[in-house]
C-alpha cells in the first residue's frame, strides 16, 4: 500500500502527521505538489513535483493510484435499483482489499478515485466513498450557488485548528491499523 497525498494544500500538521505513522509502520507515502515541500528531520517519502498546468498533481494521483480489487456484485435495492456492493466500500474495506489511500481536499478527483474504488479520506478525516461522494458534491454546488447569491458568506483564511486535526488522526489512525 502506498498513501499519496494532494500536497499543494494539506496542512503541515496532516503531512507530519502521516509520515511519522507511516514511517513506523514502513508505508510508502507520496507527496504530489506543484512545488517541492521540504521533509523535517528524519522523514522519507518521495516527493512528485508535477506541472503547473491544471490538475497535474490530481491526474499524477489518479494514474498511479491502485484501487481495491474486489468483485463487486450487483444486488436490487427497492429504493435506488440495482446497487454495486463496490459502492458500500469504506476506505478500510478498501485498504483491506488492496487499495492505496489518497489524503485530499479535491472534491472531483475524490469522485474519480472513489469510481476507481480507492480509499480515500481529507484533511478533517471525512471520508469519501462511491456512496457519499455525489451528496457531498451536491452540498457544495448549493453552497457555492448560495455564496454567489450573497445568502452565505464564507470567511477566508479560516485556519486549521486542532478539532479537525484530532478528526483526521482518528480517521487515519483506524485505516492505518487495519493493515
Amino acid at each position: 500500500m502506498t498513501v499519496y497525498i494532494d500536497a499543494d494544500s494539506c496542512p503541515s500538521l496532516v503531512r507530519n502527521h502521516v509520515l511519522k505513522i507511516c514511517n513506523a509502520k514502513n508505508i510508502s507515502v507520496v507527496f504530489a505538489a506543484n512545488r517541492e515541500l521540504v521533509p523535517e528531520e528524519n522523514q522519507t517519502f518521495e516527493m512528485i513535483v508535477c506541472g503547473s498546468e491544471k490538475d497535474a498533481a490530481d491526474n499524477y494521483i489518479f494514474d498511479n493510484s491502485k484501487g481495491a480489487e474486489i468483485n463487486a456484485v450487483s444486488c436490487a435495492d427497492d429504493k435506488y435499483g440495482y446497487r454495486s456492493s463496490s459502492d458500500f466500500l469504506s476506505a478500510v474495506d478498501a485498504v483491506k482489499q488492496g487499495s492505496d489511500l489518497v489524503i485530499t481536499r479535491d472534491l472531483l478527483l475524490a469522485k474519480r478515485l472513489t469510481e476507481k474504488n480507492v480509499a480515500c479520506i481529507n484533511d478533517r478525516g471525512r471520508e469519501f466513498t462511491k456512496k457519499n461522494i455525489d451528496g457531498i458534491l451536491k452540498e457544495r454546488e448549493e453552497d457555492l450557488m448560495f455564496v454567489s447569491m450573497g445568502l452565505v458568506k464564507h470567511s477566508k483564511g479560516s485556519s486549521y485548528n486542532k478539532k479537525e486535526f484530532a478528526a483526521f488522526a482518528n480517521s487515519f489512525d483506524k485505516i492505518i491499523s487495519e493493515i
